[in-house]
């Protein structure tokens, strides 16, 4: 019984702390002549932009890509001061 309580306060802690602070969405676009490249470009400015922005990047990094002449990639991800 004790075991299932310690990991149910370790999961209530977690998701109150992921919400404290200010977070906001952060996005950025990269392009380049393939997906590989376009999606490293979009990742390395989103990067780039958080740590100019002072903030931190929470959660999963979400990339779409669409292509024209040659590939745009966007990303997305949350972040927090």
């Amino acid at each position: 019984m004790l075991r299932i309580l310690g990991i149910s306060l370790v999961a209530l802690t977690i998701s109150t702390s992921a919400f404290a602070g200010k977070c906001s969405m952060s996005s950025a676009s990269g392009l380049g002549v393939s997906k590989e490249i376009a999606t490293f470009m979009s990742n390395k400015a989103l990067a780039d932009m958080i740590a100019k922005n002072g903030e931190k990047g929470k959660g999963k990094v979400t990339t779409t890509c669409t292509e024209g002449l040659g590939v745009t990639c966007n990303s997305k991800q949350r972040s927090c001061k």
